[in-house]
């Protein structure tokens, strides 16, 4: 009996990168129905079999749709376009929910925390040198304290 695969890959590690992408608005937000932006190599088989090994999902469905590069400008002489992709709709047995939007106002706060640190690290064995006319200022300052110790 001959070993059947789904996909005509074999996926060790995820090398393809599949993007979740919103619905469009006739899709409600709780539902079974994913939306993938995948590269145009993939077919219908990787990609189930990419989503059931590596995110143990149970896939009902897949359905592909090759979408065209776009103009997306005009840039002088040249004109811009977009990269073609493919558009994944799969179908699960369980239901999905988008995540909730985080916060705004502590969004990035530890980042920057975390930003300012690392800085601080970077400068450790620096010792910041105060400007000419400061350091002028500052040994006329020890010089009348030496000679106060001394009188």
């Amino acid at each position: 009996m001959p070993i059947v695969r789904e996909g005509l890959k074999k996926l060790y590690f995820p090398s393809t990168v599949l993007k979740l992408v919103r619905n469009g608005p006739q899709v409600p937000a709780v539902s079974n129905i994913l939306t993938f932006r995948v590269p145009p190599s993939m077919n219908k088989f990787d990609i189930k079999s990419y989503l059931a090994n590596i995110y143990q999902l149970n896939i009902l469905t897949v359905r592909t749709a090759n979408m065209p590069a776009k103009i997306a400008g005009h840039g002088g002489n040249t004109i811009l376009k977009r990269q073609k992709f493919k558009k994944a709709i799969v179908t699960i047995d369980g239901e999905f929910k988008w995540p909730e939007a985080p916060e705004s106002a502590t969004f990035g706060i530890q980042d920057a925390a975390n930003e300012r640190s690392r800085m601080m690290n970077r400068l450790k064995g620096w010792r910041m040198r105060p400007h000419h006319g400061l350091q002028a200022a500052k040994k006329a300052e020890e010089a009348k304290k030496a000679e106060e110790v001394k009188a």
